[in-house]
């Protein structure tokens, strides 16, 4: 009786073992597809606007025109030896 319990369960074993097997291919397949999904989806949705966004306001040839100036004098307080002597 032991003999036969053995037997059918490493019939079982092989079974699922086999099982397994192919379960982890068909697991890789579907989440190599999930995460091509995923990851589009990321990209149309988040990144693709914020790069179109990024584009129309960047100006990397500096075509359009600006302020003629960005320099902000800056006025002292005190203007005295002493003070220039101790900057920081």
């Amino acid at each position: 009786m032991a003999d036969f319990i053995s037997a059918w369960f490493n019939i079982a074993m092989n079974l699922l073992k086999t099982l397994w097997g192919k379960w982890l291919i068909l697991a890789r397949i579907i989440g190599n597809f999930q995460s091509q999904v995923i990851l589009s989806v990321f990209y149309l949705l988040i990144l693709a606007p914020v790069g179109i966004l990024f584009g129309l306001i960047a100006d990397p040839l500096k075509i359009r025109k600006k302020n003629s100036s960005n320099f902000v004098k800056w006025e002292h307080e005190k203007q005295t030896l002493k003070e220039a002597r101790k900057q920081y």
